[in-house]
């Protein structure tokens, strides 16, 4: 379904940069699978808005919608509690692991990392999209591997990272470090994003080596093109810090119709041109559910 709408004027934000923007309208196919190659230059569920640790296993219970077919006019709007006791089936369930798996390249951590949690919705009551972000992550052999902690960090709408609690008590003994978070970049000084722990958390793979975090669908700011952070971390493997990117045309259909984000407009920077130097490749794979939320997914592997 094709929806069109014209997009406001932004105001600018000190990580936004300023443009006239345009109508857009879309009609676009999801992939059905995770296309993208492990060896890309880029790296690489259930939504109560507290931050209890969770450290359920993921389920297959569900039968994975992948119709191909994205509706802006559908799409949903909420936290990642819209997304509390919903199973969509497993995504890489048609993706076998094959005999190609080829380490992830390594991208910058950046200057907005933080304390983390461990926790499935880390949206914590922020509005957006609600968005379902999967991983399988897998060795050089294409084995599952199990009990590693997959952290991701990301954007609000508003382009801004929330600050995180100065101390996390958690099981996993695994919260990240304040001291690196560049404050006033990263949350632009914004009371409420500096007051804020959303879209930061961490989970662990299952004994199939995937992962399951709720949340909403990532905001934007100048110079990057959309993306998550992620860390993972599994003994007897290497470390792997990188970033994962979007389709770009899911994303200016999110940023210029979706009322969580149209009004900041379209990215400033695609893939292509993203200094990171991910490319396409990065992207996840994507697909809208039946409720209007989305899933996005991608396999990782590490050395």
């Amino acid at each position: 379904m094709t929806d069109t709408l014209d997009k406001k004027a932004s105001r600018r934000f000190f990580l936004q940069g300023l443009g006239s923007l345009s109508a857009l309208a879309l009609l676009h196919c999801a992939a059905g699978s995770d296309t993208a190659d492990d060896s890309s230059s880029g790296s690489s569920s259930n939504g109560s808005t507290d931050t209890d640790t969770d450290t359920s296993t993921t389920t297959d219970g569900g039968t994975f919608t992948s119709d191909g077919a994205v509706s802006v006019s559908a799409m949903a709007v909420g936290s990642g509690a819209f997304l509390d006791g919903k199973d969509y089936g497993n995504p890489f369930t048609s993706d076998a692991a094959g005999t190609s798996c080829t380490v992830y390249k390594s991208a910058t951590k950046g200057p907005c990392h933080s304390n983390t949690y461990q926790r499935k919705d880390v949206s914590d009551g922020l509005t957006g999209l609600p968005t379902r972000i999967e991983f399988l992550v897998v060795d050089s052999s294409c084995n599952p591997v199990a009990d590693a902690i997959v952290e991701i960090w990301y954007a609000s709408p508003a382009g801004t990272y929330s600050k995180a609690a100065e101390a996390i008590d958690n099981e996993a003994d695994y919260n990240g470090s304040l001291s690196e978070l560049n404050v006033g970049f990263c949350t632009g000084n914004n009371a409420e994003a500096a007051a804020s722990n959303w879209l930061r958390g961490f989970q662990k793979t299952d004994a199939t080596g995937r992962v399951v975090i709720d949340g909403i669908f990532p905001g934007w700011y100048s110079g990057r093109a959309p993306h998550i952070h992620f860390v993972i971390t599994a003994s007897g493997h290497s470390t792997l810090m990188s970033q994962v990117l979007f389709d770009e045309t899911l994303t200016t259909a999110i940023y210029t119709q979706h009322s969580a984000y149209k009004s900041r407009g379209d990215k400033d920077t695609t893939n292509a041109r993203d200094n990171i130097g991910l490319g396409d490749a990065a992207a996840m794979s994507y697909a809208q559910q039946s409720d209007g939320a989305m899933v996005v997914w991608k396999k990782i592997t590490v050395s």
